[in-house]
């Protein structure tokens, strides 16, 4: 089944084309496009991927990336998706010795305009422009209600962000969900947290749901399970037809069910009525293994509040752009011009 989303947000059409650099920056790869902004609808070209690895900054692979185009285009804004928190118009990677500002963007991008943001606040932004070929829905729940929606997902590591519409457009709000505390709901996973409180101190929802998080959930299901433990990246993890197939499955089932189990959670903490929408590089690929009885089960077991979150929809996000996407509408057309 795929979304029917009818999403309160909407954006004024727009008579004017705006032209903008859009990327999405991670500490392994860097991707970019050139985002065509008509009407409101939003085109995007000249989409290409580079390893960040071996570049000193990002101002020397969006040089390489204009020079890839033959030439910096005229744009009137440049916005970039970033994975950590944005502070005063600039983000200091923890997983690369980068800074980036603001300022020093809109020097070698030469755009009037220029943005940082959080990479989950750039899915946020793309949730108006997305339509049912998109997004898969979890369960028989397709319509939420109110405005507001959230965005969570599992990856390099976990983010999370909302996005709240209204009379006057969008708001969006980064957090770092992710590095709240984990509870477990039943013995088996009292008996993960008790393993992993021991290998990590606190254990956080990105302990378990993430690439690490995996290897993490593998090596607790293991000892659980009175299993030892391969040594396995994520890939060969959800792959589960490797080595340790049958750990792979224990762990690939019960990341699913702590992640319907935080779906839940999250959809509670940040009041995501409207719906809530699954992201990152994991969840995607583990569309086949997902029971959605089971997985609505885990997210709906939120007494007092089971119904109310039982009337909230689950979707994945399948776009392949969609950090892209939300950057180009990241700046309203007003900031634009401004």
């Amino acid at each position: 089944m795929t979304a029917h989303f009818e999403s309160p947000i909407t954006s004024s059409a727009a008579s004017v084309t705006f032209r903008g650099l859009v990327g999405d920056i991670g500490g392994t790869n860097a991707r970019f496009a050139i985002a065509e902004r008509d009407h409101g609808k939003t085109k995007l070209r000249d989409f290409k991927s580079f390893e960040t690895h071996g570049y000193p900054n990002i101002y020397a692979v969006i040089a390489d990336y204009f020079r890839d185009l033959g030439g910096r285009p005229e744009l009137d804004y440049a916005v970039l998706a970033v994975a950590g928190p944005v502070k005063n118009g600039q983000i200091k990677f923890t997983n690369l010795d980068w800074l980036v500002t603001e300022s020093e963007l809109a020097k070698s991008s030469g755009a009037k305009k220029s943005r940082l943001i959080n990479d989950y606040a750039a899915l946020a932004y793309a949730l108006p422009y997305m339509d049912g070929d998109d997004i898969k829905t979890i369960g028989p729940v397709t319509k939420g209600f109110g405005d507001v929606h959230a965005v969570m997902g599992a990856g390099t590591g976990f983010g999370a962000s909302v996005l709240v519409g209204g009379a006057y457009g969008p708001y969006c709000l980064s957090t770092e969900s992710g590095h709240a505390s984990w509870a477990p709901v039943n013995d088996f996973e009292a008996d993960i947290h008790r393993f992993l409180r021991k290998k990590l101190g606190r254990v956080t929802i990105e302990n378990l749901l993430s690439g690490p998080g995996l290897v993490n959930l593998y090596q607790a299901v293991s000892y659980v399970r009175g299993e030892k433990a391969l040594e396995l990246t994520p890939a060969q993890i959800t792959n589960i037809e490797g080595p340790d197939g049958q750990g792979c499955r224990y762990t690939v089932e019960t990341f699913l069910d702590i992640l319907a189990s935080v779906c839940g959670d999250l959809a509670l903490c940040h009041g995501a009525t409207a719906g809530m929408f699954i992201a990152g590089g994991i969840a995607p690929r583990l569309l086949r293994f997902i029971d959605e009885g089971r997985f609505r089960a885990r997210m709906e077991a939120k007494a007092p509040l089971a119904d109310l979150v039982a009337g909230i929809p689950s979707h994945i996000i399948t776009h392949p752009c969609a950090a892209l996407l939300g950057s180009a509408h990241a700046l309203t057309d007003a900031e634009i011009t401004g």
